[in-house]
Parts: structure tokens; C-alpha cells; sequence
């Protein structure tokens, strides 16, 4: 049965000329009808999956019969199923899709190709998703009406673009490509990619998330590469669409190409740099540069569930295969010159899977009550910079780091840590002295509003 027009939603939107009605996966059939019958427009059905993917998805000629069945006609209506269809002309719609159902991001990419300045997306927004702060930066969002969802709130909306949307079309491939200039390289498969850009014969490599990279830093860059970048030493960037754990053959096999090819032995010096999830395939990859060294920070071992049963955070990435030669991280950054391994020991799963590193090639570095976001605490602190430095050029040494560490005593995180702990123990004295020490230097809100109930 062919749905009514959506001519109600069409009045919401204030739209007073389109040229062509983008629908995302046949998703909003009454709302194409509509605008064909007051704009005579034409109609745009995108062959598009869940993750973005442009000719993948459900087959749309049903969609394209109830539109001809309900007076569009034939030769209006464009099946589009490669990317370099797409086009814009003033109103998309992906209700129930992207925003939803499917992770906003992987539309992203697609926007400047679908929109322009002042065109309409409607979409329906799922709590929780992360569409309202991603869609922020390239225009306007305008809540609808509450669509009734089993289970979630979900509220229709309509985004209305702005002059910075054509900023999205700057991909990573295209950053990537024009950083590694003629001299380095940039290869990619759909979920990894590796940036190389020589400079020296010093090699620092990184590894990031690239959500992260594109969506959360102004310089769209990957980890550590302004620092590197100063220094003057040639950096290979190894970026993960996502929550991967690099846990991918095509990344195994970068790695065995670099290493035979002679690739590492080029340098004189070669460290492998990351945090958290990149602090793990740090440790895992310095196999394929036997003598390497290795900055981690807060890095898990492994997420084999029958190896660490106790890691209970990280589920999207419980279920990969964490095999091989860049497998158990433990077990195969034995390969490295040395292993510095930065943490919290009061933070009990960095400090179980740091636990697992016993090897004599091992310099562990502890951080208490700094937390698993060791490596921003640090950088706010000012002390980040020149304990990378050293670690990086090979000179860090316990006593150094310590020396840098004492700048936590004045660090707001640090002292409420602090202050808590002492709390939570029953120390109310000692959470005194922490309060009164911290209170003649300083103000420190949570400090000061309990030592009123002290």
C-alpha cells in the first residue's frame, strides 16, 4: 500500500524551492511524494546500508513503484547506487536511518555531497547517539516532534546546513595523501590506514583512533604529530576507523611488508608511541621492529577474554581475534629494546594488564590517582611534553619522570583524588590536612565544599 504524502513534516521545514528529494534508503517515500507534488522535483532513492555504503542495502524498486503508483513520474525518479551519483538540490531524508538505527558518523563523510548551504535533512535523532554535537559544527538542528520508538526516546529533526558543511569533504585520505607529499606514503583499507612522512633517521610510530583525529582535534592530526613534527623525526601513522584494536589481517599484514621490505632498518632509531588502545598495539607491532622502543600509556595486554576474564571494559572489541605474532602484547613486546609503560596503579584494570608486562625489558612508571586518561592529565599538568621527549629520544629515566610528576600536587584532579581516597578510607584527619594544604594555595571546589561538612 502506498503510504499518504507527508505534506504536515513538508509545511514544518520551510522550505520554499527544492530541486531534487534525496531519500536515504527508501525511508521516507511520503515525504518524496510530497515534495514532487508541491516543488515538482525530482526524486533521488539512495541504495545505501548502515554503515554508509553507497549501492549497498536493500534492493529500492519497491520504493520506486509506490512512488510511480502514486503519480511521480518514471523518468523523475533516480535510482542512485554508486557514490558519484549523489547529488544535492535542497531536501535529503534518512528517517528511522542514520541518527538512529545506523551510527551517525558513517552519513558524515556523505553530507557535502547531499547538501549545500541552507538545505534540509530530516532525520530522526536517537538519545544517546551523538548526532547533535556532530552535526553542531556544520549548521543548524531543530527539534521536530517525538516520534514514538519502543523503548527510546527519539525525536525528529531538521538540519539545515551552514557554510562550514563543505569542511566534511576534507576526508583523511585526502589530509593523509597531502602530508605524505611525494617522499612518504599513504595506503588504506576500509577500516585502517598507515600515513608515512619522512624527515630523519629517527622514526616515531603512532597509533589513533581516527574518530578521534577528525572529529576532535582543530588540526585534524594524527597522535603526536605536532611534537613530532618539531622535533624533526619522520613519523608513521597508523590509524583505526574506529574501536578495532587493529585487530585486522589487512593491518597484520602492513606490518610483515614493512619489516621484510627493509622498511624499519632504515632508521638508526625507531619508537612505537600510543595511549590506551593505541598504547596496546604499541606494545603488539614493536614485533614486526625487533629493538625498538616502546611509550605506552595505560595500555591494555590483550582483550582475549580467556586470558584477562577480569577486563570488563571494551566490549565492542571483546570479540576479535587477538592471536598471532601481534597478538598477547605481554608476550611479544619482549621483542623491543625496552618497554615504557606508563600508569595508574589505583586505576585496577590498567594496573592488572600492566601487571602482565614482566619482562626485564620493562620500565613501568607509576602515576597514582591519575586515572586511565593518564595521558591528558599529564598534558594539562605541562609535564607531558618533556616526558615524551625523553622517552621518545631515549633518555627517560624513574628519577626524571618522578621529578615531573610532582607538578600533580598542585593539579586539581590529583588533590580531589586525593581527598576522596583519604574520605572513602575513613582518614576524615588526613582528609583535613589534604583539604587545608590544598585550600591556603588554591581553590578546589569539591575540596572546599566538603571540608564544610568536615
Amino acid at each position: 500500500m502506498t503510504p499518504a504524502p507527508d505534506d504536515s513534516l513538508l509545511d514544518r521545514l520551510g522550505l520554499t524551492e527544492v530541486g531534487v528529494m534525496v531519500d536515504l534508503g527508501g525511508t521516507a517515500t511520503a515525504l518524496a511524494q510530497a515534495a514532487h507534488a508541491r516543488f515538482d522535483c525530482d526524486v533521488d532513492l539512495v541504495q545505501i546500508d548502515a554503515e554508509g555504503r553507497v549501492g549497498q542495502g536493500a534492493d529500492l524498486a519497491t520504493c520506486q513503484a509506490d512512488l510511480i503508483a502514486a503519480g511521480v513520474p518514471e523518468d523523475r525518479i533516480r535510482l542512485v547506487s554508486r557514490p558519484e551519483d549523489l547529488r544535492a538540490g535542497g531536501l535529503v531524508a534518512c528517517p528511522g536511518l542514520f541518527g538512529d538505527a545506523a551510527k551517525i558518523k558513517h552519513l558524515e563523510p556523505l553530507l557535502p555531497h547531499l547538501m549545500t548551504e541552507g538545505d534540509v535533512l530530516v532525520l530522526d535523532i536517537r538519545k544517546g547517539s551523538g548526532a547533535y554535537p556532530l552535526l553542531k559544527p556544520y549548521g543548524t538542528t531543530d527539534d521536530l516532534y517525538a516520534v514514538n520508538r519502543p523503548g527510546a526516546l527519539v525525536t525528529r529533526v531538521a538540519f539545515r546546513a551552514g557554510p562550514k558543511l563543505g569542511q566534511v569533504n576534507e576526508s583523511w585520505a585526502d589530509i593523509a595523501r597531502t602530508l605524505a607529499g611525494t617522499d612518504g606514503f599513504y595506503r588504506e583499507n576500509r577500516y585502517h590506514s598507515f600515513l608515512f612522512m619522512p624527515r630523519s633517521d629517527t622514526l616515531v610510530v603512532t597509533f589513533d583512533n581516527l574518530d578521534i583525529a577528525m572529529e576532535k582535534r582543530e588540526d585534524r592530526r594524527p597522535w603526536g604529530f605536532s611534537f613530532i613534527e618539531k622535533q624533526g623525526w619522520s613519523m608513521l601513522g597508523v590509524m583505526a576507523n574506529g574501536w578495532t584494536w587493529y585487530r585486522d589481517p589487512w593491518v597484520w599484514a602492513q606490518f610483515d611488508n614493512l619489516r621484510d621490505t627493509g622498511f624499519f632498518a632504515q632508521f638508526k632509531r625507531v619508537v612505537f608511541y600510543g595511549a590506551s588502545m593505541g598504547g596496546y598495539a604499541a606494545c603488539a607491532f614493536v614485533a614486526a621492529c625487533p629493538g625498538a622502543d616502546v611509550l605506552a600509556i595505560c595500555p591494555q595486554s590483550t582483550l582475549d577474554k580467556s586470558i584477562v576474564p577480569w577486563e570488563t571494559r571494551y566490549y565492542t572489541a571483546w570479540g576479535r581475534d587477538y592471536s598471532g605474532p601481534y597478538g598477547d602484547a605481554a608476550v611479544v613486546s619482549g621483542a623491543a629494546r625496552q618497554v615504557t609503560l606508563l600508569y595508574d596503579p589505583y586505576e585496577p584494570g590498567d594496573a592488572a594488564h600492566a601487571a602482565r608486562f614482566t619482562g626485564p625489558n620493562v620500565m613501568k612508571l607509576r602515576a597514582p590517582l591519575m586515572g586511565h586518561r593518564l595521558g591528558s592529565s599529564l598534558q594539562q599538568m605541562g609535564v607531558l611534553a618533556p616526558i615524551t621527549l625523553a622517552a621518545l629520544g631515549g633518555t627517560l629515566t624513574e628519577l626524571a619522570f618522578y621529578r615531573h610528576l610532582r607538578a600533580r600536587k598542585t593539579f586539581r584532579r590529583y588533590q580531589t583524588e586525593l581527598f576522596k581516597r583519604a574520605m572513602a578510607k575513613g582518614r576524615h584527619g588526613l582528609a583535613r590536612k589534604v583539604g587545608r594544604w590544598v585550600l591556603t594555595r588554591g581553590d578546589n571546589r569539591f575540596i572546599r565544599k566538603a571540608m564544610m561538612g568536615l
